[in-house]
């Protein structure tokens, strides 16, 4: 297939700050397995600018052997604009599909799809129930409606999302298909050789995220302080960087905790702090699906996600993870379960989670992406 993906979430570099890899990850995965992809990215500069995105030029970017094409548009992506960009960088491509992710890839897909008469799937991320449920974006909500009822297939991230789309857009009636993410299964079957044992007393917390409002961690910093007072040598490490970070710092001191801020790490230093922890725990509200926690149930630990967010339906709440309120009294009671099983309840959840992420893998979650387009795309 010839595969045109079209999204403002897609790195020209890999260490671009502010953009996941998870959709290169998918679009690397479709080229690995024969297909050719493309990538338009349709940048709307204020918003580049509010999120404190480095603003690049236009034009082609080879990002490992995937052409990326930028393009930054000063107004919302009209329609005589979107097509003179398309036909400026596609001119004379033609593509069997067109895959569409974030709000801005939607809008631009659907407008190329009907001039070109292209199928297009629409990948669905908690950033488009933003727009579709908040005034602030009731410019974008008609657009977007439009968009998603004129697409072949939806492709929510995860089991809430799906959820979430349908109770947004009641009448909607396209196929609704999830699209989840994995870690290669080579890492989960390489944990699986590591003997964990659990100490409750010592145990390690660690959390990995954007120092964000949204990720809520002043309230995991406030449950680890009573946390402390029935478990006092339990520590929690926080990894990532963010502007709430210097608040952060400022409430552990304040509180007299030891909370270790240890900043942006590489993935194999994250990877090793997820070794040699027990629980991994990010309390985030409205969590599109964070690759983070399929990483850290691939290393056998205990997960805590929150309640209708992130992975929860991959998650089985004191099976394979914990399902989590994501105020500060939820994330105490979640932790201090955590902390009250026998060794060997603890070593069982591990065992499901590494189960659990092989199911989940990144190689099954290609194919099943995979399996979508070939399905909806006709």
């Amino acid at each position: 297939m010839r595969i045109l993906l079209i999204t403002d979430l897609y790195p020209l570099f890999d260490d671009e700050k502010g953009i996941p890899l998870t959709i290169k990850a998918f679009a690397e995965g479709f080229v690995e397995r024969g297909h050719l992809v493309e990538v338009f990215r349709p940048n709307l500069i204020p918003n580049v600018l509010i999120r404190k995105r480095k603003l690049y030029k236009n034009g082609c970017k080879e990002n490992n052997g995937i052409r990326v094409y930028n393009k930054n548009f000063l107004t919302p992506f009209r329609k005589h604009s979107v097509l003179r960009a398309y036909k400026k960088y596609f001119k004379g491509e033609t593509f069997d599909v067109i895959i569409a992710h974030m709000p801005s890839g939607i809008m631009c897909a659907d407008i190329i799809s009907k001039e070109y008469n292209i199928p297009f799937l629409a990948a669905v991320h908690s950033s488009d129930i933003t727009v579709l449920k908040s005034f602030k974006y009731a410019l974008f909500k008609k657009r977007m409606v439009e968009a998603y009822k004129n697409a072949s297939c939806i492709l929510p991230r995860s089991f809430w999302l799906k959820e979430k789309i349908k109770k947004t857009i009641p009448d909607i009636k396209q196929p609704v298909e999830i699209i989840y993410s994995g870690v290669p299964l080579e890492i989960t079957e390489e944990n699986e050789k590591t003997e964990r044992t659990f100490n409750s007393k010592k145990a390690k917390i660690i959390c990995a995220s954007s120092l964000i409002e949204r990720k809520n961690i002043k309230n995991l910093i406030l449950a680890y302080k009573k946390l402390k007072k029935k478990h006092p040598k339990v520590t929690l490490e926080i990894i990532g960087e963010g502007p709430l970070r210097e608040k952060l710092e400022i409430l552990n001191i304040k509180n007299k905790l030891d909370v270790k801020f240890l900043g942006q790490l590489s993935k194999e230093d994250v990877f090793k702090k997820m070794k040699e922890a027990d629980i991994f725990i990010l309390p985030s509200k409205n969590e599109t699906f964070g690759m983070v926690y399929m990483e850290a149930l691939s290393f056998g630990m205990a997960v805590c996600c929150t309640k209708n967010s992130g992975i929860d339906g991959i998650i089985e709440d004191t099976k394979n993870g914990y399902l989590l309120k994501p105020n500060k009294k939820g994330i105490y009671e979640t932790l201090n379960k955590i902390l009250s099983l026998k060794p060997k309840q603890f070593l069982e959840v591990s065992k499901n989670a590494l189960t659990t992420a092989k199911m989940f893998s990144y190689e099954n979650s290609i194919k099943n992406y995979l399996e979508k387009i070939e399905l909806f795309r006709l």
